[in-house]
């Protein structure tokens, strides 16, 4: 081989070896720019370590929106779950303020009596007035609904919210305390929530609220009407419960569960328990977790 040609030999293998280095650089250059954007969808930097570990945890769901509805809309975080008495009945009334209300808060006077009202949004003076007789007796006044439209209410979790939030601050507006308890329109689990009631009772958990549901019934919104003594039979089937959580009603049309008031309170005495109106310290007797 001559000279020249050994020269245009050496220039080919150097341009060839230029070339492949060429490729190389750009192929790293390409895959660096993949690798980062990969890391940047994923919520992370290309420095970020946690990207590179297996191990790392993924990255936390979005909050619901709700949370930051109604910053009004909270319990005192006094404590809760403590008290867990036997023997004790917790007399609760749904749906009031109405014209059975004193009658009912005169029977509990003479009986020497606590008891809770779940009550509903009424915003008359008359009902007003009721409301912070309730308080003013020391009686405990809870959350239950504004409008009692189950199928408003229970629409979604932020339509229960704004339920719950107009009754809260009409109850402060009325007795000047806030609810700490509730009791959900139907029970916390009940066919108008299926789709939410997870959410529901979470949410209201982590707003400070103890929610109550019952053990006994007094039966007092049977189809047609039940008698004082139909009512009071029922009432009476706690009897065999360490607690009792019993549910009436204070509406307008509910005078035979005013009539069988004494005779439930007498023979729940009788039978060695006490009463008393729940609290947030209260443990709550709940309906069961449907999965």
């Amino acid at each position: 081989m001559n000279v020249s040609s050994e020269r245009l030999f050496k220039r080919i293998i150097i341009a060839i070896l230029s070339l492949l280095c060429a490729v190389l650089i750009l192929l790293c250059v390409i895959l660096g720019v993949q690798n980062q954007r990969c890391r940047e969808r994923l919520g992370g930097s290309a420095a970020d370590p946690a990207l590179a570990d297996s191990s790392a945890q993924p990255l936390p769901p979005e909050v619901p929106v709700w949370q930051a509805l109604y910053p009004e809309l909270y319990a005192d975080d006094t404590g809760r779950s403590t008290v867990n008495t036997d023997k004790v009945v917790y007399l609760t009334f749904d749906d009031g303020p109405s014209a059975r209300t004193p009658e009912v808060l005169e029977i509990l006077e003479r009986y020497g009596v606590k008891a809770t009202f779940f009550v509903a949004g009424r915003g008359d003076a008359q009902s007003m007035e009721w409301l912070r007789a309730i308080a003013q007796a020391g009686h405990t006044l809870g959350l239950h609904s504004y409008s009692h439209d189950y199928g408003q209410v229970y629409a979604s979790v932020e339509d229960y919210l704004a339920d719950c939030d107009a009754l809260n601050t009409l109850i402060y507006d009325a007795a000047g305390t806030r609810p700490q308890v509730l009791r959900f329109p139907g029970g916390s689990i009940n066919p108008y929530n299926a789709a939410i009631y997870p959410e529901l009772t979470a949410e209201m958990l982590r707003r400070g609220f103890a929610y109550f549901d019952w053990n006994v019934s007094g039966m007092d919104t049977a189809v047609g009407g039940a008698s004082a003594e139909e009512i009071r039979e029922a009432a009476l089937r706690g009897l065999e419960e360490r607690r009792v959580f019993l549910l009436l009603h204070d509406s307008a049309g509910k005078q035979t569960t005013v009539e069988a008031l004494p005779g439930i309170i007498e023979a729940y005495r009788a039978a060695g328990f006490s009463f008393d109106r729940l609290t947030v310290e209260v443990t709550p007797v709940v309906f069961g977790y449907v999965e």
